[in-house]
């Protein structure tokens, strides 16, 4: 009557008179009986959870009907009772009520799904006797499978805390949400540090039920020997130990014999105090007890080198030596000296400034800005010598001192500037102010050509009074000696000025000798001759008188006064005028020379 051989798990019902144990008959369709040997089955059937839970319907009669869809029998004993409607291996966990992720996601089914893993409830309801053969009576419980490391002291939901992805440095947890908040380094301390084993070799690890947090000398020795009463965080904070701060009426420096003011009360305490023991006592009689000496002894013979002629605790710079202290030095500041800054004298930073620079000349901190113009005696590139401290520019030369140089300015040259001699040059260093020579013609423009270059300087006939002044010029020296009426006549009388090209030249050299050059022809050519266009006056004239008193009638004229004609006046004989323009002049030409024409 079977229609085959049952699996070898049923082996023990195959026989005709057991029928009834899987079948039920008399329903008018046919039904099987699994659940009624399989309650491990029905009990997770009525409690809806597992995979069965979810293919199943229901849990009486009719439910066989569906177990046969993956359970099928009479196929002989070596038949497997499981058919995978999709293979092992592919199978979605989902569908048992229990995604697989994170680091459950790559283990294999029987990493869980063994006899080990199996709760002691569902053991009890299991019969068969290899358990390690179903995937039946595991927890989503963690502590199913892991092992709680905390002894049940933080509860049964690791999930809280850890994470499907890893199980150390737990993500989900907050230590914000615990009694003792992490601050400052405290967020930076490994667990361990402050959750230990509990005993400390095989103990678990004690996350819970302590008190040590509820002061820091729970965990933390107290460097300062006990000088201090009441708790660290009176004074220090989670972001750092050596940045201290006093709370308000925790301790008051004030009251030392080294109040805190300035930049020492923002100073930590273990600059001064080195052993953090505050009890010790800390020499603070001077300054240089604590500070370094950064003027390298510079100072020493001042106050033993006592910073604070100089500096205040409010701030290492500005010092307070100002040019008033100055004043007590070897070298008082004045003038535009006042305004310069420190570091233009006091040369180098930090340790390196030199605060003892030369000073007995000027050169020491200024160039030479005349190039060695001054370098001989008597100045001897003594800057002080024309400037003061109180303006470079405006120099104490005066013409008093100009006396005692090479060139004394007298008469007009007193009132000229200095620059109009002392020409500004494009840089102010190539002003000349010694010249090769003292010729006035390094100044001034010569309006006589090279008249200068024979006679030499121009005070040869001028004076510094005036420049139309001339002086004694001996005309002697010249080929042309003023005697007589000459003497006294003005030199542009002779030495006419022209003005070629609108500027005006009066010539001296190539002058002419001649009266006629000078004179009016008062005879009106009458003592012209073939060679001598124009008269010589001298025959006649002299530079005493104009009156004639040197002509000599024998040698000049063709009639000799010999005899009694010598007595004879020029005018008894030149009594004739004639009329030429407007004027009359005598004539000389022409006289009679017969006796008759005189004498009747």
């Amino acid at each position: 009557m079977s229609p085959g051989d049952l699996s070898r798990a049923h082996e023990s019902l195959d026989s005709p008179l057991k029928c009834v144990s899987c079948h039920a008959f008399g329903t008018g369709s046919a039904q099987l009986k699994c659940l009624d040997c399989h309650e491990e089955i029905r009990r997770r059937l009525a409690e809806k959870r597992g995979y069965h839970a979810r293919v199943v319907k229901g849990t009486g009669p009719q439910a066989g009907q569906d177990c046969a869809r993956c359970h099928g029998e009479h196929n002989g004993r070596q038949h497997l009772l499981v058919r995978w409607r999709t293979p092992k291996a592919r199978f979605d966990h989902r569908e048992a009520g229990w995604a697989l992720e994170g680091k459950h996601a790559p283990l294999a089914c029987e990493k869980c799904h063994n006899a080990s893993k199996i709760t002691a409830e569902d053991r009890a309801g299991m019969k068969r006797s290899d358990l390690g053969k179903t995937y039946l009576g595991l927890s989503p419980k963690c502590t199913n499978c892991h092992v709680d490391e905390h002894h049940g002291d933080l509860g049964p939901n690791c999930g809280r805390c850890h994470s499907l992805e890893t199980w150390k440095t737990p993500p989900l947890f907050s230590h914000d949400k615990s009694r003792y908040p992490l601050t400052g380094l405290h967020e930076k301390v490994a667990c361990a540090q402050c959750h230990r084993r509990m005993p400390p070799q095989s103990g678990h690890v004690q996350y819970k039920n302590f008190g040590f947090f509820e002061s820091c000398k729970s965990c933390h020795k107290d460097p300062h020997g006990g000088s201090f009463a009441g708790d660290c965080q009176k004074c220090h904070s989670t972001n750092g130990w050596k940045s201290a701060r006093l709370a308000e009426g925790s301790f008051d420096h004030g009251k030392t014999e080294f109040p805190l003011s300035g930049k020492h009360s923002a100073v930590t305490c273990k600059k001064c105090h080195k052993t953090e023991n505050f009890k010790a006592p800390i020499a603070h009689a001077r300054c240089l007890e604590c500070h370094q000496d950064r003027h390298n002894g510079q100072f020493a013979a001042r106050d033993k080198g006592e910073c604070g002629a100089c500096h205040t605790d409010s701030g290492w710079k500005p010092a307070k030596f100002t040019v008033k202290e100055h004043a007590s030095t070897r070298y008082p500041l004045l003038g535009l000296h006042t305004k310069v800054a420190c570091a233009e004298c006091h040369k180098g930073t930090g340790a390196a400034t030199n605060y003892h620079p030369e000073f007995a000349s000027c050169r020491s901190c200024h160039k030479d800005r005349h190039r060695g113009q001054f370098a001989a005696a008597p100045h001897e590139n003594r800057c002080e010598g024309c400037h003061s401290e109180a303006a470079w520019k405006q120099t104490r030369f005066t013409p008093a001192d100009h006396l005692k140089s090479r060139m004394p300015l007298t008469g007009a040259h007193i009132a000229v500037a200095c620059a109009d001699c002392h020409r500004r040059a494009a840089n102010p260093e190539e002003t000349k102010f010694r010249f090769a020579t003292l010729r006035c013609v390094e100044c001034h423009e010569s309006l006589h050509g090279a008249l200068a270059e024979k006679f030499g300087a121009c005070e040869s006939c001028h004076t510094t009074r005036r420049w139309k002044e001339t002086g004694p010029f001996d005309h002697s020296t010249t080929g042309f000696p003023l005697t007589g009426k000459h003497r006294g006549a003005a030199c542009t009388a002779c030495h006419k000025p022209e003005i070629p090209g609108g500027k005006t030249l009066i010539t001296f050299r190539g002058t002419t000798q001649q009266c006629g050059a000078c004179h009016a022809d008062v005879h009106e050519g009458q003592f012209q001759t073939a060679t001598e266009r124009k008269p010589d006056c001298g025959r006649c004239h002299t530079t005493t008188n104009w009156r004639p008193t040197g002509f000599d009638h024998q040698k000049h004229s063709t009639f000799s006064l010999a005899g009694a004609h010598e007595l004879v006046p020029c005018r008894m004989c030149h009594d004739n005028r004639r009329d030429v323009g407007t004027r009359k002049i005598v004539a000389y030409r022409g006289t009679p020379k017969k006796c008759e024409e005189c004498h009747r």
